[in-house]
């Protein structure tokens, strides 16, 4: 699998979760990102202690469908389109963010999973 070059990530805005935190990681290139997402690739969401757990299926075609279920019980929703610009996944999900347009930094922390940050803001964790 491409994990050994590439870490995917995404996603869903979980700042209830996660407050800000310095990233410590190297953030994933632009070619490294368009590698990854080329032939579509399937996301694992938060997992444990993260206070979600989901997957997200991104197309090739740059669109996205998926969802996460909270630790409280909770469920979640996602679909939309994505697309990699200025070496960030930049996404806009029909039923988050107001459906306005959300570009992240993907931060490597092993060889299958990174840190999804909006600025300096940690959004989530994510693997594949």
């Amino acid at each position: 699998m491409l994990l050994n070059r590439l870490l995917p990530t995404v996603l869903v805005s979980f700042t209830a979760f996660h407050g800000a935190s310095a990233q410590d990681g190297t953030a994933m290139t632009k070619d490294e990102l368009t590698a990854l997402t080329a032939n579509g690739v399937t996301l694992v969401l938060g997992g444990d202690g993260m206070g979600y757990k989901g997957e997200l299926a991104l197309a090739a075609d740059g669109t996205a469908k998926g969802g996460a279920k909270m630790d409280n019980g909770n469920e979640l929703s996602i679909a939309g389109t994505w697309a990699i610009k200025d070496g960030k996944f930049c996404r806009t999900w029909t039923d988050l963010d107001g459906g306005k347009e959300v570009c992240e930094t993907w931060i490597k922390t092993s060889d299958n999973s990174v840190e999804v940050y909006n600025g300096d803001q940690m959004l989530g964790v994510n693997s594949c």
